[in-house]
């Protein structure tokens, strides 16, 4: 019996030295703002009533964002419009439009990657 106890113990002290606690603690000591900016959510409000049976899109460059094509906004209220990505680093360079026709006027808007910008379109 004390054969069976041996080889126990062998198998119980070889565990703490597996590989794959060491690929954990590889993981843990990545820094802490590396991994915020890879979960970082960019969100844009837009602020407008843009009246009954009528929708605000999202058209720009960076975070999936094209000119020629836009992307429907969630409508959250009355006169509040969202949109959100996850990106990882960058600017977001966007305009809103109504029914993704017509063009919100004067320069475009500008968001950093993991920020929240309120913006209030014209049109």
């Amino acid at each position: 019996m004390s054969a069976k106890k041996a080889a126990t113990k062998k198998t119980a002290t070889k565990k703490p030295d597996s590989p794959k606690k060491a690929a954990c603690a590889c993981k843990k000591s990545e820094p802490k703002a590396a991994a915020a900016r890879k979960k970082a959510t960019t969100r844009v409000i837009a602020k407008f009533n843009a009246g009954w049976g009528n929708q605000l899109f999202i058209r720009g460059t960076g975070a999936g964002l094209d000119w020629n094509k836009g992307i429907p906004m969630q409508c959250m209220g009355e006169d509040e419009w969202f949109w959100e990505q996850h990106v990882p680093s960058g600017d977001i360079t966007f305009k809103i439009l109504v029914n993704d026709a017509n063009w919100s006027q004067g320069d475009d808007f500008v968001v950093v990657a993991g920020d929240t910008i309120i913006c209030h379109p014209c049109f």
